[in-house]
């Protein structure tokens, strides 16, 4: 079926198909919702208003456009056999109407609908089409349309009725024209009636629109605390909530996580943990049904030691699903009017919650797999990189002092005797003392430099733009302070003096691989092993080391 063809002999500027057209658009604008309005031999005249990005993917698509054709085909002509509107329901779970109008001579028909009526119907779009390729780039949800059951029927009301004056001059299903007198009386009706659908459905529009575009800004950002503060930022904005918390499902300890806060003292007014079915927020997210409550001091549902001050006895605790998935849970409160949250509220977090649930999705799972990178490349006893992000990071660096000819030091630490620790102390104390010299090397050296912990009691440090004699300065310096440090046992008790021992080594002709520079490095430190440890040694080409600094 054609989805762009314009009759011209039924599109001139005075004829009443030409005026109607101009009506169906503004009707599909206020309404928000699609109208075409579809000719006998099944084209489109004028075109699709407000469509559907669902309705356009599939219509592109091979494997459905044929069903979409069908189904749009049969309602047509089984309104045009019931003689009056029929609701029916595409392949796609889209609720639709189609209302016959006697046009002269022949009939059309005015499609409508399109929309969903609830996030379940959506969810199980997503998990139905989610391999479609436009649903899986996103390109087929940027116009999703939402409405209740009982808004769409009263839309689809107002469009028989303005249709039906605008083309047939009459009342759908009246037997006779209308007086003059009856028609006026009606299109001040039809006016009424649009001013208040209107009323009902622009504040929703608008602040789905707000949040969609909200979505798409937000689509590029990856961190989980920017993103979730930013969620619930707009979220207290839209539903004019001073207090807003967002609470994550755990699925491994079967626990909801206070992840983001607005508003709130998250010490002593919400639980940081709360289990899966405990109230409120865990029975809400166990139940998947929102609570409503529009005064805690009448509802049962709320203990009446409500904990910290609020200024409404009003809020809204509404779950975040993920087709059967359990993902959080949205707490708002304390509006900024004053008055009680209502049903309208409730409708508005329906529309966002499917939005909010693939964000909070995506999100986690970028969590995780930073976390597991991080795992992979950290050194779980003193957290510092380990030695594959070492020679990693040294390779990088090298390949930037080639590129600019920028100096390069690089230097390998020892913990001198330290199998002597672990004798005297036990294992969990030598690797006490393995933390602790860590910890000074880190805090020792610039935001630009890199500490790793190499192997066993070996340390390594990467220091960008630095001369060896710049670097023989910064190890002297981390050296004294290690030897001067107390360390101490899991008791308590003062460890025996703790030292190291540094070879330094640096990018230069003879030096540019990375590879070279460890294994420079390395001999340096031997030879400061060599004069008793405790000390200081600089790699020089052909002598070996250039200088010793001993302490």
């Amino acid at each position: 079926m054609s989805e762009e063809i314009t009759r011209k002999d039924e599109s001139e500027p005075d004829t009443p198909l030409a005026v109607w057209l101009r009506v169906q658009q503004s009707l599909a604008e206020r309404n928000n919702i699609a109208l075409t309005t579809i000719s006998r031999d099944g084209a489109v005249i004028g075109r699709v208003e407000t469509d559907n990005s669902i309705c356009r993917a599939m219509r592109v698509s091979a494997e459905h456009a044929s069903k979409c054709a069908d189904e749009c085909g049969k309602a047509f002509s089984n309104a045009v056999v019931a003689g009056h509107s029929i609701d029916f329901r595409c392949h796609a779970g889209l609720h639709c109407f189609a209302i016959p109008i006697q046009l002269e001579d022949h009939r059309v028909v005015i499609l409508g609908g399109r929309a969903f009526a609830s996030t379940s119907e959506y969810s199980n779009f997503l998990d139905r089409y989610g391999e479609l390729e436009p649903v899986a780039t996103g390109e087929c949800l940027k116009s999703v349309r939402f409405a209740d059951p009982r808004g769409l029927r009263e839309a689809a009301e107002l469009i028989e009725s303005a249709a039906s004056r605008h083309l047939s001059g009459r009342r759908s299903g009246d037997s006779g024209a209308l007086e003059p007198a009856s028609i006026s009386s009606g299109m001040v009706d039809a006016q009424r009636d649009i001013v208040r659908l209107r009323d009902q459905l622009e504040s929703r529009k608008q602040s789905f629109k707000q949040f969609d575009d909200f979505l798409r800004v937000l689509a590029s950002t990856l961190d989980s605390q920017q993103t979730y503060e930013s969620v619930l930022t707009k979220f207290s904005e839209m539903m004019r909530a001073e207090r807003c918390s967002l609470m994550i499902l755990n699925e491994e300890s079967n626990e909801l996580a206070l992840e983001a806060a607005l508003g709130a003292n998250l010490d002593r007014d919400l639980p940081i943990r709360v289990k899966l079915g405990e109230p409120i927020a865990g029975a809400v997210l166990a139940s998947g049904a929102a609570m409503l409550v529009e005064d805690v001091d009448l509802d049962s549902r709320v203990a009446q030691t409500r904990p910290g001050r609020y200024k409404t006895r009003s809020f809204i605790s509404f779950p975040i699903t993920l087709g059967s998935r359990k993902v959080g849970v949205v707490n708002l409160t304390d509006r900024v009017d004053g008055a009680p949250y209502d049903m309208a509220d409730l409708a508005l977090l329906e529309l966002m919650s499917p939005h909010l649930a693939l964000i909070i999705d995506r999100t986690e799972w970028h969590r995780k797999a930073e976390m597991f990178q991080r795992m992979s490349l950290t050194d779980p006893l003193t957290g510092l990189p380990n030695r594959r992000y070492l020679e990693d990071r040294l390779f990088e660096e090298v390949e930037r002092s080639k590129r600019y000819n920028t100096p390069l030091s690089f230097m390998i630490i020892d913990v001198d005797h330290f199998k002597s620790y672990n004798d005297i102390y036990g294992h969990t104390n030598a690797d006490r003392a393995l933390s602790q010299t860590a910890l000074i090397l880190r805090r020792g050296i610039r935001a630009i430099d890199m500490s790793a912990r190499f192997a066993g009691d070996e340390f390594c440090i990467v220091l960008p733009e630095t001369e060896p004699v710049d670097a023989a300065c910064i190890a002297e310096r981390l050296r004294l302070a290690v030897s001067r440090t107390e360390y101490t046992s899991e008791q308590g008790e003062l460890m025996g003096q703790v030292t190291i021992s540094v070879g330094i080594s640096s990018f230069g002709p003879s030096r540019l691989s990375p590879l070279a520079i460890m294994e420079t490095a390395d001999r340096a430190l031997y030879k400061a092993k060599t004069l008793g440890r405790n000390c200081v040694a600089v790699y020089e080409d052909g002598t070996n080391t250039a200088a010793a600094l001993q302490g």
